[in-house]
């Protein structure tokens, strides 16, 4: 049997149990991450988070490196002891967060900030000292932290930018990925011919490898750019950038907000015995709408950072703004918005949400909650947290039933 013929195969068995297989567990599909950017999920604990559903998450290499150092948490024994997380974890490259960095800094005008074939160049924010980011620093950083599922630096862009910017990114981001798988394949001590046929189905040897396919808001480039990645072949492949559509434009009835065109656009564009990932999606909704697109992962600080500031994510007739999804396929999924600081709820006595048992909505009223966040104590941004996480894990399992049900 050929390598290639052995590795779809295992793909396809991947595909059909609808999971991806890591050292620290499969990974049930689709799946939503939260996103631990510092190493930790703001406000609560990990076993908070595994009270509230949470299976994998998401952490930042750049800040993990910049603020722990990847060579200490080797000698630790890995990201997940140091978490004392042993679940799977993803790592991104490190790309968004440079990109960010750099526009940000932009108002300097110092020449340290600066993206070239090299890879990204800036100044830490924290210390003030230079740091370059390469493909190849990206991948030995993930390879000593641990990882499960680690990213190539990819060359992020805004989807309001010269035709010239974004046929550059895309040039940029193929390069790098080239060089990152280079620099994966040298550190696990593989080759690009085994690469797709890593493992049997009843063993893990090493980490799942994701690209980012970029583009901006162009269909043309996205397009070249995923045939691109493709080409040099990995297990994921990502949506990079925002999903939104260009506020710039001379039309005055064009549409914005969710591409959902693009996103339907992209995924097609994807083998389907590779795993698809949505970075930064979403909202409840979103999610739904990519889980039928035929996506996959997910993550997005959403439900956490809206926690604290009292936006919470309720069942049906549990909140005051009503949100819906509607499908052939799915049928109609709904839920409601809670903006908990509103001043109805300041004498509610009811839990958050009548249909949920986690930790907040089995111990707290609407009303104490409500006090708690308004004068910002941490233990009110706990439960807010933990409430709203619980309901993403309810919702994705309701995803992966309607998934199930529909494949069957």
């Amino acid at each position: 049997m050929s390598t290639n013929r052995c590795s779809i195969m295992i793909y396809k068995q991947y595909m059909s149990q609808e999971k991806v297989k890591t050292k620290h567990g499969n990974i049930e599909l689709p799946a939503f991450m939260p996103d631990a950017t510092y190493g930790s999920i703001k406000a609560i604990s990990f076993p908070d988070a595994a009270k509230a559903g949470v299976k994998e998450i998401v952490t930042t290499t750049l800040h993990i490196e910049q603020k722990v150092g990847s060579k200490f948490i080797k000698d630790f024994g890995g990201v997940h002891k140091f978490f004392n997380w042993d679940r799977p974890i993803l790592t991104d490259s490190g790309g968004w967060q440079v990109f960010s960095l750099i526009n940000a800094q932009k108002k300097s005008h110092t020449s340290q900030n600066m993206i070239t074939e090299l890879g990204c160049s800036f100044i830490n924010p924290d210390t003030g000292e230079h740091s370059l980011l390469t493909p190849e620093s990206s991948q030995v950083i993930q390879y000593n932290l641990g990882s499960d599922i680690v990213t190539v630096l990819d060359d992020p862009i805004i989807g309001n930018a010269s035709l010239k910017a974004r046929t550059e990114s895309v040039r940029l981001n193929t390069l790098w990925a080239a060089r990152s798988k280079k620099k994966f394949l040298e550190l696990h001590n593989i080759t690009s011919e085994t690469f797709d046929a890593y493992t049997s189905l009843s063993e893990v040897t090493r980490p799942l490898l994701g690209c980012v396919i970029q583009g901006a808001d162009d269909f043309k480039l996205r397009k070249q750019s995923a045939e691109e990645l493709i080409e040099i072949g990995f297990d994921i492949y990502n949506f990079g950038g925002i999903p939104l559509m260009s506020d710039v434009t001379w039309k005055t009835n064009h549409p914005t907000g969710f591409y959902k065109e693009m996103l339907q656009y992209v995924c097609d564009l994807i083998p389907k015995n590779k795993f698809r990932y949505a970075m930064g999606v979403g909202q409840p909704e979103d999610i739904a709408f990519c889980v039928e697109a035929g996506w996959q992962l997910f993550d997005t600080v959403l439900p956490t950072r809206n926690a604290r500031h009292g936006y919470l994510y309720v069942s049906e007739g549990n909140g005051d703004v009503s949100k819906s999804y509607k499908s052939k396929k799915f049928g109609e999924m709904n839920y409601d918005i809670q903006h908990l600081k509103s001043e109805r709820y300041s004498k509610d006595v009811l839990p958050v949400d009548t249909n949920c048992n986690c930790e907040c909505c089995s111990t707290v009223s609407k009303s104490y909650l409500r006090h708690l966040i308004r004068i910002k104590e941490p233990a009110g941004f706990r439960l807010a947290t933990i409430h709203n996480l619980s309901f993403y894990s309810s919702w994705m399992n309701e995803l992966r039933k309607f998934k199930s049900t529909n494949q069957n």
